[in-house]
């Protein structure tokens, strides 16, 4: 008898449940209600009622707004046995909203996210929402603080996070007005941690940022990943007002391995040691690959404990002298201290006018470029030898052509870092000697007239 009641019950509340909330009339009522809580139009193809776990009312094919729309698949909203026995529609009031296959973002860069949340007045605290889009996965918990003006808190776990993909996204969710009059509201502050990630062909792990999103504009503040088995701490903006992203990057790299840097690129194999530099650097582009052909700069770089494995400078030198008994064997390379200079990064390539090479046979002081697709190579430099090489130089170039007991050889370098090329010019460094040894005698006869004259007074 008691299961007979139970089960008439239930059948009566579904029954009324399918007259009162799955009506036309509530769902107007919601669309109502959600339009003047979220501040922007709402519209809802259909609704069903809901009993178990809890009276609620499913909202189905929603969008909020219009340009572009958020296109949401479900809306579940928590409405209360009391809502069943209103006297009118509007008593029907929102308690909690459970979101699911939210669209953002229009045409190939969307983001389809699932949340559930409860409502005060103007703010959303977000218990749960997990999101996806492409290769990226989101986890996350916070609050929209203001439904109206879409002001949000959150704390975001992304494993992976494609960068791209979130700069597009951004791109696409919150452009400038562009003219067309205001942009939308919306302004998110977000503190992100991802333990691996990519941006185009490059991966990263343990990206940190907070990031502070607006129409138009990110900024990524206190950025901090490892990559290239070194790591990056600063910040970078990105620009998204425009057609495509403007990026722009500040900061500093530590211990990066060159060789994994270089791997992408037709300089593979031409440098090796540890990469430490201070970068500015921007550039425009619809995608990863886009944008870093497109980037410019400046880098203050110094490569540490690193080879040029294919480059035998040290080799070059002694033959170039005639000593071919102390050359090194073909292929050894040579071995530095330190590379490094200021270099201007534009049109996917490098270069610098302070060029600086240290090593334990020779330094080099100089300019030069370097094409990074390519690995094309065009330096010229003057070689500063070693003691010990110097001594190989000859007396007559030993004696004229060294500095503080050192000879100076100008040298051009060509070809690629693969397959470089080295000239050394032994003919302009005679030049330099016969005309220090010109400045030595002049001085020296200058010298004994002057001695002369203050003796004769």
């Amino acid at each position: 008898m008691i299961l007979a009641v139970l089960v008439a019950a239930s059948a009566g509340l579904w029954l009324l449940a399918r007259q009162v909330l799955a009506s036309d009339l509530t769902r107007a009522t919601l669309e109502q209600q959600l339009s003047a809580r979220l501040g922007r139009p709402v519209h809802v193809r259909a609704a069903t009622a809901v009993l178990f776990p809890a009276v609620a009312v499913d909202l189905l094919d929603v969008t909020i707004g219009d340009a572009p729309p958020v296109r949401i698949g479900r809306i579940q909203v928590a409405t209360g046995l009391r809502s069943l026995f209103a006297r009118t529609r509007s008593d029907v009031s929102i308690r909690s909203l459970a979101f699911r296959d939210i669209v953002l973002g229009t045409g190939g860069e969307t983001l389809t996210v699932d949340l559930d949340a409860s409502l005060t007045g103007d703010r959303l605290d977000v218990s749960t929402l997990d999101a996806r889009a492409g290769a990226t996965k989101i986890h996350a918990r916070g609050a929209l603080t203001s439904l109206a003006r879409m002001h949000g808190v959150f704390d975001v776990t992304a494993d992976p996070l494609d960068l791209a993909e979130m700069i597009a996204i951004a791109s696409a969710l919150a452009p400038s007005s562009g003219g067309r009059g205001a942009a939308t509201p919306m302004h998110f502050v977000l503190t992100v941690a991802a333990p691996r990630g990519q941006f185009g062909a490059y991966r990263f792990r343990e990206f940190t940022t907070k990031l502070d999103a607006a129409p138009g504009r990110l900024a990524f503040d206190d950025l901090a990943f490892q990559a290239f088995g070194g790591t990056f701490r600063g910040r970078a903006g990105a620009d998204t007002s425009g057609a495509a992203p403007a990026l722009r990057l500040n900061g500093q790299v530590t211990g990066l391995d060159v060789t994994q840097l270089l791997a992408g690129t037709g300089s593979a194999g031409g440098i090796t040691g540890r990469l430490s530099a201070a970068l500015s650097l921007q550039g425009r582009g619809g995608g990863a690959e886009a944008l870093l052909r497109a980037a410019r700069g400046t880098i203050t770089a110094t490569i540490a404990d690193g080879t040029l494995p294919h480059l035998d400078m040290v080799r070059r030198v002694v033959l170039a002298f005639g000593k071919p008994s102390g050359a090194p064997a073909e292929g050894a390379g040579t071995a530095f201290k330190t590379l490094g200079g200021t270099f201007a990064l534009a049109n996917g390539g490098l270069a610098s006018d302070n060029l600086a090479l240290a090593s334990r046979d020779l330094d080099l002081h100089g300019h030069g470029s370097l094409r990074l697709e390519s690995g094309a190579v065009d330096a010229r430099a003057d070689v500063v030898l070693s003691p010990e090489l110097t001594a190989q130089a000859g007396t007559d170039l030993r004696r004229y052509a060294q500095q503080d007991g050192r000879v100076i050889v100008p040298a051009t370098v060509g070809g690629t870092l693969a397959d470089p090329h080295v000239s050394i010019d032994v003919a302009a460094a005679a030049r330099r000697a016969a005309g220090n040894e010109l400045k030595r005698r002049v001085t020296d006869i200058l010298g004994g007239l002057f001695k002369k004259k203050k003796g004769g007074g």
